[in-house]
């Protein structure tokens, strides 16, 4: 018998084709198993789905497939649908993504200087100078990087106007390191790329850390703070095919999945998340089992965790990863899952858990795991922001995810990011 089934991205590229409107990587997946396109048996098609969709985009150059709104996927050649106002803007939006690239080229080189620090104040620096036309010894402009009141992070920044053709090379890093004094760290934007060897100089080990952006960076930059682009306002109108079908029982009562958002860490150091997970689980069952008994021990057992508050932040994340809960008493007990995890000390079974519990998890996995390169916690960021419209504004939630899939055993953290 003829295996009929294809890859999930040739499977894209047909639903897609037949589709009137962009669709997101669930929608593409039930179609693609409707239609017996494809088969897995993996838990998670959906972000596999949107992992290699997401991947193929960013690195490949002749991919079929673009990105339309939030977390929806359609193909380059496809025209705008009378069903699909995402199409329409997203031409204009390309458009504008094109003129602001080449009014970027177009200016003198001394405003774009000033272009650049008028991002920097959206993006949350503060004291932001621009330097002088000559005798800056590198240095276009100096800021400083405040997070809420407890660091500041003096900022030196290089700009370069180059065309595409024309990229960063690594002695620009090197050169704006050697201008920087002890205390500061360093950041290059150019309308263009940076070759390998930048890239390598900007991570170098035991240099002071260089951030880059390239064009295609800078300008979704400039387009979400509003710099340089103003957001206009039109009413669209579309077909709502929903209004004209008549929904299930079994739609009518379906509802999301239901994971928590919210994760913290534990304490204990960065490396023993899983180790404290187990402790506080024996804890529990030793008769530890209420709020304030568990906040107790908690600052008891850990030099670290010295206020109630800190403490109570802690008694929730067994239950965010779903190995606790509360009983109609108010005492913490642990789910049947708990149970087990306690029992068996299994780290593939915790994940299963975990990763069932906790969002985007599996969509993070799936994610690295087709990037096959390391990818930063921007990175990261970045691929879920697109495709699961979170809107974090710190790396905070992403990194909690990171560093508890490290302590799993699922990913490992390497100078250059994070990897499977």
């Amino acid at each position: 018998m003829t295996n009929l089934h294809v890859s999930f991205k040739e499977a894209a590229k047909r639903i897609l084709k037949e589709a009137a409107e962009p669709l997101s990587p669930k929608e593409i997946v039930q179609a693609a198993l409707e239609r017996g396109l494809i088969y897995t048996e993996g838990a998670t098609p959906d972000a596999t789905m949107a992992a290699q969709l997401y991947v193929d985009i960013q690195q490949n150059a002749h991919s079929p497939f673009k990105k339309v709104g939030k977390g929806k996927f359609a193909l380059k050649e496809q025209e705008e649908s009378a069903l699909s106002a995402e199409l329409i803007i997203e031409k204009q939006n390309v458009l504008v993504r094109r003129e602001l690239k080449n009014q970027l080229l177009a200016m003198d080189a001394y405003q774009f200087e000033l272009l650049v620090g008028d991002l920097l104040k959206k993006l949350g620096y503060v004291n932001v100078q621009v330097t002088k036309k000559s005798g800056d010894k590198g240095i276009d402009v100096i800021a400083d990087l405040t997070m809420e009141g407890i660091t500041n992070v003096k900022t030196v920044v290089q700009v370069k106007r180059f065309k595409e053709d024309k990229k960063i090379a690594g002695n620009i890093v090197a050169q704006l390191r050697g201008s920087a004094e002890v205390d500061q760290r360093g950041l290059v934007i150019t309308t263009s790329d940076f070759t390998k060897d930048a890239l390598a100089e900007a991570k170098a080990p035991n240099k002071m850390p260089v951030a880059l952006i390239n064009g295609e960076k800078l300008v979704q930059l400039l387009i979400k703070s509003e710099v340089g682009v103003k957001k206009e306002t039109y009413t669209i109108y579309s077909v709502d095919t929903d209004y004209f079908e008549s929904p299930t029982s079994d739609e009518l009562s379906a509802t999301s999945d239901g994971k928590n958002r919210g994760l913290w860490p534990l304490p204990g150091g960065v490396t023993a998340y899983v180790d404290t997970l187990f402790q506080v689980l024996e804890a529990i069952k030793a008769g530890y089992n209420t709020r304030q008994k568990l906040i107790e021990w908690f600052m008891k057992n850990f030099d670290t965790v010295k206020s109630a508050k800190t403490s109570a932040g802690y008694v929730g994340v067994p239950r965010v990863i779903g190995v606790t809960k509360w009983d109609s008493n108010g005492k913490i007990e642990l789910t049947p899952e708990g149970e087990k995890v306690l029992q068996t000390k299994d780290l593939h079974y915790l994940y299963s858990v975990f990763s069932t519990h906790v969002f985007a998890v599996e969509e993070i996995v799936e994610f690295l795991k087709t990037a096959q390169t390391p990818q930063d916690e921007e990175s990261v960021l970045d691929f879920l922001r697109e495709n699961l419209n979170v809107e974090w504004s710190t790396y905070a939630q992403v990194n909690f995810r990171l560093l508890w899939l490290t302590n799993l055993g699922k990913i490992k953290r390497t100078p250059e990011g994070y990897t499977l």
